[in-house]
C-alpha cells in the first residue's frame, strides 16, 4: 500500500494528498503533520518507512468538505486520491490480499472550488492565468462555479491593477516569466503557447475557429489556454462548465489601481473584511448572484456612458415605483443560485438537491417573466432580461415529473425520484416495501414459536438481515432442530438467521438495489437533460442577477434619499450635498446626522486646495467625491442632493499611506511612489485626490514637493483634483493658477473647545487648529502649554526674520521647562494650602483671590 501511496504523492507534488481508505482520507507523512496542525485533529503512526513509524491522520468522507474548506483557507492545495474499483473487483482481479486501485481524481485549489459549502454565496471566485506575447499581455479568469470565462487585453503595467480589481482566489502565470511573482502557481511553458491555446480552445467549444467570440490576440490566447490547461489539470480531465469566453479591454472600464481600491475600501475595508466597505454599504441584493455581479460593477465601473444610462434607466423605474420593486425582490428572494447549482452538475459534483434547485430557480423565473412581460413600456434593459427568465418549459415540467418536492444531497439512499414518474421503479419500491412487511411478519411469527418477546430481526452492513435474541434466551436456538443457524455471539446478544429469512431478505435486498440503479440512471439522464440547456440557463442566472442588482440599488437609492447621476461629455464634477455611504451609514447607526457638502469642478476651477483642522473631514470629503464617480460609473443613484458628472477614466487616491517592510519602503516612500503614478498616469478626464503629501519628511522638503505636485496637477495633467493639505503656504499659489481655488473645512474654538463643523467653505483656513485638535485627543495639558510655547517662538521667529526655526535656541528644553511648571504649582499649592478660609475677612478674602490669580497667571 505504502508503495501505492508513494507513487501517487509523487504526481500530486507540492499538494497535501487525500488518500481514500475506507470511510476515511488518510494522509501520511509531512502531509499528515501539516493537516493535524492546521485541522486540530489528531497525530498516530502506522507500521514503518526506512526503519521509522509513519506519521498519519484522517478525515472522515462524509466531512470531507469541512477539512478542505480549512485547508484552502489556510493556503494549501488537495490532491484527492479516490478508489477506483470495488474490493470485490479487486479480489477478483488479483485473489484475496489484493490491493484496491487508487487514482488522482481532482486537485483541489482555492481557484477550481464548486462546493457549495467552500465558496462566498456572495463573491465570486475567480482563477486567472497571465499570458504575454510580442503583441502585448492578457488576463484570462474563469469562475468555474457559475461557467464565467473573461479575457482582458491589457498592458504589462496595468496587470496588477486587473489582478486588484478581480481580487481573484488563484494567479497562474508561466515558469520563468516577469508575472511569475504575481502568481500563486505557475505552469510549464507549454501551456502558454498561443498555437496550443488556439487549438485548446476550438476543441472545449467545438469550433473550427474562435472569430465568432472576438478578435483575440496571441496574448489572450496565451492567457486562455494557460487557464483552460490548468483546469484540465485539476479537474484531472474533466473539465468544469465553462461559457464562451467574452473578452473586454481594460478602457472599456475605469481605471483604478490597487492602491486607490484599498484606499477607497471599495470592496473590502482596511480591516480586509467586507462589513466597511463601499460594497458592504451599498448592497441590497437578495441572491447570492445578484451580490457577485454587483460586486463585479463597482469593481469596474462602465466608461461607456449609453451602457451605464440602459443601467440607470432600470434602476429609476424600480426605484419610481416602489410596488413593482417589492413584486421584484420578493420573488427573487425566494429563488435558489442556480447558476452555481448548474456549475456542480457541469463538473460533475451535482446532486439531486441541484436539480431541484434548476427545477424551483428556473420555475420561478418563469413566473417572474411573466410578471414582467406585463409592465407597460420597460426600460430598455428589462425588455432584454425578461424574455431570458422564459424558454425552458419542457425541463421544468421532466424536473417537476420527475424529482420528489425537496431532493436530497446525498444520491447513494436513493429516495429522490417521484412516484409515478418510472412505473418499473415503482414495482421495485413495492416490492422492497412488501418484503420489508413480510420481514415484520416474521419477526412476530419467530417471537410465537420462540417465546422470545425480546426477538428483533435487524439489519447491518456486514450480516445484513438477522435475527438477534438476548444470550439470556439464545440456549434454545442453539440446538439443531431449532430451524435456527448461529452467526455472531456478542456480549448481551446472540445473532442467528434463518432460511425463510434468507429467502425474503434476499428480496428486499434485490429490489432495493436494483432501485438504487434506476434511480441512479434517472439521475444521469436527467443531468445530462439539463447540461444540453447549460448555455440557457446560464443566461437566466446572468438575467436574475441583474435585475436583482437593478432592484437592490433602487432600494438602496430609496433608502438613502439618493439621487440619479447626470453624465454628460464635457469635463465638470458636479455635486451638491454629496455624502459619504459608508461613514453616513456608520453615524445613523449611532443616531447622528452626516453633513453634506457640495463638490463643483469646472475647467475654471478644476483643482481643489482644501485646508483646515485635521479630524474636520477633509479625508471623508476628497474620498466621499471619490465613491460617487465610482457608483455613477457603475449605473448606480449616488448619496447626493444631485450630481453631474463628466466620465472619469482613472481613478486615483493618495489618502494615508503606511509602511511596505516587505518591499523595503518607507511610508514617506510609499507615499511617493504613489504619487509618482498620479503624476505619470492622469489625464484630463481622471479624477484624483490627494491628501497631505510631503508630510512624510522635513517640512522645507514637505513643503517643497507639495508645491510642484499642485503645480504638475494644475499645470501637465490638468485633471479634476482634490488636494487637501496643511501647508497653508500652498494658498499662495491661487495667485499663479487660474484653475486652483481655496476651500477650507470649517471649525470654531468655543470657551477653549474645538469644535468641528464638517462643512467646506471658500477660502482658506483662517489658522491651524494642530494644539486644539491634540488637546481633543488627550495629550497631557502640560505638553500642550509646552507645544504653545514652542509655536509662539516659531511664529515670532518667522514673522521677524522670516526663518522657521528663529528664535528657538533661548527656548529652554522640555525638562527644564516642567520643572519651572512645577515649581509655579507647588508655590501656588502651598499657598492655597496656608490659608484659613473661615478666618478671612470680605476684603482679605478678595485680596487672596487676586493674588492666588496672579499666581496662576505668572504660571500660564
Amino acid at each position: 500500500m505504502m508503495a501505492q501511496y508513494l507513487g501517487l504523492k509523487a504526481e500530486a507534488g507540492d499538494c497535501l494528498l487525500f488518500y481514500r481508505m475506507g470511510d476515511f482520507f488518510e494522509l501520511f507523512f509531512d502531509d499528515a503533520r501539516i493537516a493535524s496542525a492546521v485541522l486540530d485533529i489528531a497525530l498516530t503512526a502506522r507500521g514503518e518507512h526506512d526503519g521509522e513509524r509513519i506519521p498519519m491522520c484522517g478525515v472522515p468522507v462524509h466531512a470531507m468538505d469541512g477539512y478542505l474548506a480549512r485547508l484552502i483557507k489556510a493556503g494549501h492545495r488537495v490532491a484527492v486520491a479516490e478508489q477506483t474499483e470495488t474490493p470485490e473487483a479487486a479480489r477478483k482481479r488479483m485473489g484475496s490480499k489484493a490491493l484496491v486501485n487508487r487514482a488522482i481524481v481532482r486537485v483541489v485549489t482555492a481557484g477550481t472550488l464548486t462546493e457549495e459549502a467552500l465558496l462566498d454565496s456572495r463573491s465570486a471566485n475567480w482563477c486567472a492565468a497571465i499570458g504575454e506575447a510580442a503583441t502585448g499581455v492578457a488576463i484570462a479568469c474563469a469562475d468555474i462555479s457559475t461557467g464565467r470565462f473573461e479575457v482582458i487585453e491589457t498592458s504589462p503595467d496595468r496587470v496588477s491593477a486587473e489582478l486588484a480589481r478581480l481580487n481573484p482566489a488563484e494567479t497562474i502565470a508561466c515558469d520563468g516569466t516577469g508575472f511569475a511573482e504575481l502568481a500563486t502557481a505557475t505552469r510549464p511553458k507549454p501551456d502558454f503557447d498561443s498555437a496550443g491555446g488556439e487549438a485548446r480552445l476550438e476543441r472545449l467549444f467545438g469550433v473550427a475557429t474562435l472569430d465568432g467570440f472576438g478578435g483575440f490576440s496571441r496574448a489572450a490566447l496565451a492567457a486562455a489556454g494557460g487557464l483552460v490547461a490548468y483546469l484540465d489539470h485539476t479537474a484531472k480531465g474533466s473539465l468544469p462548465f465553462l461559457r464562451p469566453p467574452r473578452l473586454s479591454r481594460t478602457d472599456a472600464a475605469m481605471a483604478i489601481d490597487a492602491a486607490t481600491r484599498e484606499s477607497l475600501e471599495l470592496s473590502l475595508s482596511q480591516a480586509g473584511t467586507r462589513k466597511g466597505s463601499l460594497l458592504d454599504a451599498v448592497d441590497r441584493t437578495v441572491t447570492g448572484a445578484g451580490a457577485r455581479l454587483l460586486g463585479l460593477d463597482i469593481a469596474a465601473p462602465l466608461m461607456d456612458r449609453a451602457a451605464i444610462e440602459t443601467r440607470l434607466d432600470l434602476v429609476q423605474r424600480l426605484h419610481d415605483d416602489s410596488g413593482l420593486r417589492d413584486l421584484v425582490r420578493g420573488a427573487l428572494r425566494a429563488l435558489p443560485d442556480i447558476g452555481r447549482a448548474l456549475g456542480r452538475l457541469a463538473a460533475g459534483r451535482g446532486s439531486p438537491r441541484d436539480l431541484g434547485q434548476l427545477r424551483d430557480g428556473l420555475d420561478g423565473a418563469w413566473r417572474l417573466g411573466e410578471r414582467l412581460d406585463a409592465i407597460a413600456e420597460p426600460p430598455r434593459l428589462l425588455a432584454e432580461l425578461a424574455p431570458q427568465l422564459r424558454g425552458h418549459g419542457a425541463l421544468i415540467d421532466l424536473l417537476s415529473r420527475a424529482l420528489v418536492p425537496e431532493p436530497p444531497i446525498d444520491a447513494s439512499n436513493g429516495g429522490y425520484i417521484a412516484e409515478g414518474y418510472d412505473a418499473a421503479l415503482d414495482d421495485l419500491r413495492d416490492a422492497g416495501a412488501g418484503g420489508r412487511r413480510a420481514i415484520a411478519a416474521l419477526e412476530a411469527e419467530y417471537r410465537a414459536r420462540t417465546g422470545i418477546a425480546a426477538l428483533k430481526i435487524r439489519h447491518n452492513g456486514v450480516l445484513g438481515y438477522h435475527i438477534e435474541v438476548p444470550a439470556r434466551a439464545a440456549d434454545p436456538l442453539m440446538r439443531p432442530e431449532s430451524g435456527f443457524t448461529h452467526r455472531q455471539t456478542l456480549a448481551g446478544v446472540v445473532r442467528f438467521n434463518a432460511p425463510d429469512l434468507h429467502d425474503v431478505a434476499l428480496k428486499v435486498t434485490q429490489a432495493g438495489a436494483h432501485a438504487l440503479t434506476a434511480e441512479a440512471a434517472h439521475l444521469e439522464d436527467l443531468t445530462a437533460k439539463a447540461l444540453e440547456r447549460r448555455e440557457a440557463i446560464a443566461a437566466t442566472a446572468d438575467a436574475l442577477a441583474r435585475i436583482d442588482v437593478s432592484a437592490g440599488l433602487a432600494e438602496r437609492a430609496a433608502e438613502g434619499g439618493w439621487a440619479r447621476p447626470a453624465l454628460v461629455d464635457h469635463g465638470c464634477f458636479e455635486i451638491e450635498g454629496g455624502r459619504h455611504p459608508v461613514v453616513e451609514e456608520a453615524i445613523a447607526r449611532t443616531g447622528g446626522r452626516f453633513v453634506a457638502n457640495d463638490c463643483k469642478l469646472s475647467e475654471e476651477s478644476r483643482l481643489w486646495l482644501v485646508t483646515g483642522p485635521n479630524m474636520g473631514g477633509k479625508s471623508t470629503f476628497l474620498r466621499q467625491n471619490a465613491l460617487i464617480a465610482v457608483l455613477a460609473q457603475a449605473g448606480s443613484y449616488v448619496p447626493a442632493a444631485s450630481a453631474t458628472l463628466g466620465l472619469v477614466d482613472r481613478l486615483f487616491s493618495r489618502v494615508g499611506a503606511s509602511d511596505n517592510l516587505a518591499r523595503g519602503r518607507s511610508t514617506f516612500m510609499v507615499e511617493m511612489v504613489e504619487t509618482a503614478a498620479i503624476l505619470a498616469q492622469a489625464t484630463p478626464r481622471s479624477f484624483v485626490i490627494l491628501d497631505e503629501v510631503g508630510r512624510g519628511t522635513s517640512t522645507y522638503d514637505g513643503l517643497a514637493i507639495a508645491w510642484a505636485v499642485v503645480e504638475a496637477i494644475h499645470e501637465d495633467n490638468r485633471c479634476r483634483c482634490l488636494f487637501a493639505t496643511h501647508y497653508h503656504e500652498l494658498t499662495r499659489l491661487a495667485e499663479r493658477c487660474d484653475a486652483l481655488t481655496l476651500h477650507h473645512v470649517r471649525a470654531r474654538e468655543w470657551k477653549g473647545d474645538l469644535v468641528l463643523l464638517h462643512e467646506v467653505a471658500e477660502g482658506p483656513a483662517d489658522r491651524s487648529y494642530g494644539l486644539a485638535v491634540a488637546r481633543l485627543a488627550g495629550l497631557p495639558p502640560l505638553t500642550i502649554k509646552r507645544a504653545k510655547a514652542v509655536l509662539d517662538k516659531l511664529e515670532a521667529g518667522r514673522a521677524k526674520t522670516g526663518g522657521i526655526a528663529a528664535g528657538l535656541d533661548d527656548l529652554p528644553l522640555f525638562a527644564a521647562a516642567a520643572e519651572a511648571e512645577e515649581e509655579k504649582v507647588d508655590a501656588l499649592r502651598t499657598e492655597l494650602d496656608g490659608l484659613d478660609i473661615d478666618a478671612l475677612s470680605p476684603r482679605e478674602a478678595l485680596e487672596t483671590l487676586y493674588r492666588l490669580k496672579g499666581l496662576a497667571a505668572d504660571g500660564a
